[in-house]
């Protein structure tokens, strides 16, 4: 009787262990992907060395579109196992390299928290590069939603150039990666991205970061 209680409480610790053990690995992966994409841009080829993260990524390849000099890779991460044992609710983070000729035209990051919920709370970050073009700045910062007390609070747009600040670009690659491992999820975009968003009602969040689309009157205004 001992032995057999002895045994069920060893399996028992093993199991726990053993999901202790997930809940770490997918957020040191999950941290490691971000950090992989954040450094595209500090790079002496931003071009060799997105090519080399999709060699890295081959096996989360989920889509590949071509047209003409243009294609589109997507490759898919979650956190399937914490899932299925329900110890979170699902999330992903798609990521998209768009290229152009032989250069890396954007990356993208979606990041969705609750996959199954309605509603579902997703934020979409993209960095464009512009490479030898001449024809635009390429230091635009633009989000959606922006300003003070605004919505939505499930979806968030931020998409912003090369030539960017340093503390807009930080700002946009700090998602909170904990909420693909927390019990009940992330509810809003200011969970996903707080460095961006302020929750400040049920319905409604505030950016912390002017958009390069704020209006004279706007940019008079505190921000939160």
């Amino acid at each position: 009787m001992k032995h057999s209680l002895g045994l069920l409480l060893g399996t028992a610790l093993t199991f726990l262990i053993a999901l202790v053990a997930i809940r770490i690995d997918t957020l040191r992966r999950a941290t490691a992907l971000v950090d992989d994409i954040r450094n595209i841009d500090r790079a002496p080829d931003p071009s060799a060395l997105a090519r080399a993260l999709m060699q890295k990524y081959s096996k989360h390849l989920v889509t590949k579109n071509c047209e003409a000099d243009s294609c589109q890779y997507v490759f898919l991460f979650s956190n399937r196992l914490i899932s299925i044992f329900h110890l979170a609710p699902r999330s992903e983070i798609e990521v998209y390299f768009s290229i152009f000729g032989n250069s890396l035209d954007a990356v993208h990051v979606q990041y969705t928290c609750s996959v199954f919920k309605t509603n579902s709370p997703t934020v979409h970050v993209q960095e464009d590069f512009c490479g030898a073009r001449t024809d635009i700045k390429c230091d635009h910062f633009d989000l959606n939603p922006h300003g003070r007390n605004v919505g939505p609070t499930w979806n968030g747009h931020v998409e912003f150039g090369q030539l960017a600040t340093e503390q807009q670009k930080r700002a946009a690659w700090a998602f909170d990666l904990t909420c693909t491992t927390a019990l009940n999820g992330c509810n809003d975009i200011a969970q996903l991205l707080p460095t961006i968003w302020k929750l400040t009602s049920s319905s409604t969040v505030s950016s912390r970061l002017r958009s390069s689309a704020d209006s004279i009157a706007e940019a008079s205004q505190p921000l939160p």
